[in-house]
């Protein structure tokens, strides 16, 4: 039986993972907006996300809703004998469930998967992502996330121009674990490897091979940031204050003494009617107040400088060159065959 798992090693491939309907509903209408169908495009969810996000008349609203349930009202699935799975294939069109994995697969792949029968499952959820084309690594996370109800969609650009314009599609929709193989694909188109197969293992004979030895480094700046400071209040007391002072006062003081002397002519021009005022005096306190500055209180900065050590981790490219003897070779290559 010919082999599913390589049907995307010599095209370019952008796979993404959405947390929600919108996210994933965004990248599929940047799909669109592309050129690229329905036919052209993997959908990958579990069986609950379909049913919660696109059951009933909600499936009509969107193109993404129409094809995650497209053919399924079939009941169709892998699982059973390889001629009932190739005859199931007219009947459930683009889109397939995979009982025991939860896994509702739309698009090109269905077929593929359904070709492949129950054997080409064996890995489980991953291994239904490999066969798409997936790296293992990101298959691992891809199960992850669509078993945590997240949509995972798969497009197959024409171009290495396409790719890149629909993973920053895919990035700026929400997507994350955005892969794409566009630069490894022109890789190997410029180095002359046209065969196909799921290793991408090259000899010598393909030519000079440059591994970048990429090592970062750290890297510390300044930014200024609030450590602290001062507030300034102002406010008026009071206190009570006193002074003493000496005061004169002024008493008329009326004296009758007896006297037996004769009248002079300074006593005859004394003696006429009248009245006579004498006024007395005293002293009164006087208060006042005057304002004068008795301290000064100074705000100011004062810098000082310290030495601050950073400490972090760094990483650099390690490679490992390994010798092979000759019957070494020959076992990787049959097995890579």
């Amino acid at each position: 039986m010919e082999d599913t798992t390589n049907t995307t090693n010599n095209k370019f491939m952008v796979t993404g993972l959405f947390k929600d309907k919108e996210s994933a509903e965004c990248a599929y209408n940047a799909l669109g907006e592309r050129g690229y169908d329905k036919d052209s495009t993997d959908v990958m969810m579990s069986d609950e996300t379909r049913d919660r996000y696109y059951s009933g008349a909600a499936a009509d609203d969107t193109e993404l809703g129409s094809k995650a349930l497209e053919g399924t009202g079939a009941g169709a699935a892998i699982g059973g004998t390889l001629g009932a799975i190739i005859a199931g294939i007219a009947a459930i069109g683009t889109s397939v469930l995979l009982p025991g994995f939860g896994l509702v697969v739309a698009g090109p792949l269905a077929a593929a998967l359904v070709g492949a029968g129950a054997g080409g499952l064996a890995g489980g959820l991953v291994g239904a992502l490999i066969g798409a084309g997936i790296p293992e690594e990101h298959a691992a996370e891809y199960e992850s996330g669509i078993k945590s109800g997240g949509i995972v969609i798969r497009a197959t650009p024409r171009t290495a121009e396409d790719a890149a314009f629909i993973e920053s599609r895919f990035k700026s929709c929400g997507g994350e674990r955005v892969y794409s193989n566009a630069s490894g694909q022109q890789m190997r188109t410029a180095s002359g490897a046209g065969t196909t197969g799921t290793t991408e293992r090259r000899d010598s004979n393909q030519g000079e091979i440059s591994i970048p030895i990429i090592e970062e480094e750290l890297q510390v700046g300044k930014r200024a940031v609030e450590t602290g400071g001062v507030r300034v209040e102002t406010s008026i007391t009071e206190r009570p204050v006193e002074e003493t002072v000496t005061l004169r006062e002024e008493n008329v003081v009326v004296d009758r003494r007896p006297v037996d002397r004769a009248v002079t002519d300074a006593d005859l021009s004394a003696v006429k009617e009248g009245d006579l005022t004498v006024t007395e005096r005293a002293e009164q306190a006087v208060v006042g107040k005057q304002a004068r500055v008795v301290e000064e209180v100074v705000i100011g900065k004062e810098t000082s400088e310290r030495t601050e050590t950073v400490q972090d981790n760094v990483r650099r490219t390690e490679v490992d060159v390994e010798e092979l003897s000759g019957d070494q070779m020959k076992n990787r290559s049959n097995s890579a065959g």
